[in-house]
């Protein structure tokens, strides 16, 4: 049995403790009591901080561990700038179809879900022929596709009359109050079923850590790894994005600061550690924006400035260790 350090034991008790704490008064406030209704609703938000903040750890873990670097996440893969690309089209030709109605439901998880893997699914026969060569070209042809959407994106938005443009902002920026309900309890399932696959994959994932060469000589089919895993990321991203929207930065910021707060390299600590510290971001910021701020500030806006601002931090540390 795998020894854990106390060090990563007394963290993870502490975050355990914070969010019981935060989950409290989250759910009773500083009224101490309140009725089934909204009692209900709280506790459908506290389900998405906590599918969120999984799907983010586990994601974005993985992805650095197949990338070989702690800067990246799954964004790079184009995924989010498709998706504002989708909607960016759909309120542009579609919205005035129908007359204004566009409700979030099964149907239109399952058809943003089905156009971001068969988005990922077109680029397969470029990212089996080049993963033997490594994956930065892989990942440098994804980014020039982001780039692309969002120019594509961009040009829609200026065609838009402003009804149909503040329609459309309301669904590009995440939003953890207006979750897609009714697919809640089914992405919790494929959350728990794919992340319970990275978490078994854990210890191939170490081993990503020695390298391509030293991996092969440890006996793992690297390509074949790299593909299983990759394609488990864009599942589990595509699903995120069509519950809450996207939401870049926060992988980068829960994985970042877990390795700053946990000296260890085994995955299946870091995913929990990951997991539990999200849950405490999320639901300490929803509380500051709905108790503090009353809504006039999204949660994807405090978490877009603490990213970047984290960043640029750890490009300043790193560059003094140079």
């Amino acid at each position: 049995m795998t020894l854990v350090k106390r060090s990563t034991v007394f963290l993870f008790v502490t975050l355990g403790l914070l969010a019981l704490l935060a989950t409290a008064f989250y759910l009773l406030g500083a009224e101490g009591v309140v009725n089934s209704y909204i009692l209900n609703l709280r506790l459908k938000k506290l389900l998405t901080f906590g599918i969120v903040a999984v799907i983010a750890s586990f994601a974005t873990f993985s992805f650095q561990a197949v990338t070989g670097n702690r800067f990246l996440t799954p964004s790079v893969l184009g995924l989010e700038s498709f998706y504002v690309l989708m909607q960016s089209l759909f309120l542009a030709i579609f919205w005035r179809w129908s007359q204004g109605v566009a409700p979030r439901s099964v149907t239109e998880f399952f058809i943003v879900m089905g156009l971001q893997c068969g988005f990922f699914l077109l680029l397969q026969p470029v990212i089996k022929r080049l993963l033997g060569k490594g994956l930065g070209l892989i990942l440098l042809i994804c980014m020039t596709l982001g780039t692309f959407f969002r120019s594509l994106s961009t040009f829609l938005q200026v065609l838009m009359d402003p009804n149909e443009y503040d329609k459309l902002q309301s669904r590009l920026f995440a939003s953890l109050q207006n979750a897609n309900q009714e697919v809640l309890y089914l992405v919790l399932a494929l959350t728990l079923v794919l992340c319970l696959v990275l978490y078994r994959k854990g210890k191939v994932l170490d081993v990503f850590y020695l390298g391509k060469d030293n991996a092969r000589l440890l006996g793992i089919q690297v390509e074949k790894e790299q593909q299983v895993i990759l394609w488990l990321v864009v599942i589990l991203v595509a699903a995120s994005t069509a519950l809450v929207g996207p939401m870049s930065f926060l992988g980068f910021i829960l994985v970042n600061l877990t390795y700053q707060l946990v000296k260890d390299y085994r995955h299946q600590t870091l995913f929990l550690v990951g997991s539990l510290l999200g849950y405490v971001i999320l639901l300490v910021a929803q509380t500051v924006v709905e108790r503090v701020f009353n809504f006039n500030v999204s949660i994807a806006t405090m978490i877009e400035l603490g990213g970047g601002i984290f960043f640029f931090y750890l490009l300043y540390k790193e560059r003094r260790t140079l």
